[in-house]
């Protein structure tokens, strides 16, 4: 997934894609980049200095939630889902077809899931005021992070069959 090639073909197949998939490798990459900071800030300043960055395992805590929420997505749309399909290969054009539509029913479903649970994990972050141990920065955000990840998963693998 190059972001030069994205889009690059006129179909509305590529659009939506590629206004899907924009925003979140630049997101992605940039909690990706904000979390490489921190760590090395944080390693160096605990090396060279002796004062590492106070809670810098919470604010690494919170991003990395958010870098997996976003990069969820992107896994369906790059087709890297694990799929192991050297005995469906073998069968018959006829039967693949639903066993393939099956399999993303159940990804989807499974997704859904995963997404109703954390929003659910979330409120109850938010009710109970789970936060984390030095900062106390809630955990609400992170939960809601994966639910959007998960959800949005869903329907891109749903919607992707459809278009195939």
């Amino acid at each position: 997934m190059q972001l030069e090639n994205l889009g690059s073909s006129g179909a509305p197949t590529a659009r939506w894609r590629s206004v899907l998939e924009v925003p979140l490798i630049l997101l992605g990459a940039a909690g990706l980049f904000l979390l490489m900071g921190l760590s090395v800030s944080d390693a160096l300043l605990r090396s060279f200095f002796n004062r590492p960055i106070f809670g810098a395992n919470d604010y690494a805590q919170i991003l990395l939630s958010f870098v997996v929420a976003l990069s969820l997505p992107l896994c369906v749309l790059s087709g890297r889902l694990i799929a192991i399909d050297t005995l469906v290969a073998r069968l018959p054009r006829a039967v693949q077809r639903p066993l393939d539509w099956l399999t993303t029913a159940l990804g989807a479903g499974i997704l859904a899931y995963l997404g109703w649970r954390a929003f659910v994990n979330a409120q109850e972050a938010a009710l109970f005021g789970e936060t984390t141990l030095l900062l106390q920065l809630p955990f609400g955000p992170s939960y809601y992070a994966i639910a959007f990840g998960c959800a949005l998963s869903a329907l891109v693998l749903l919607v992707e069959r459809l278009l195939k």
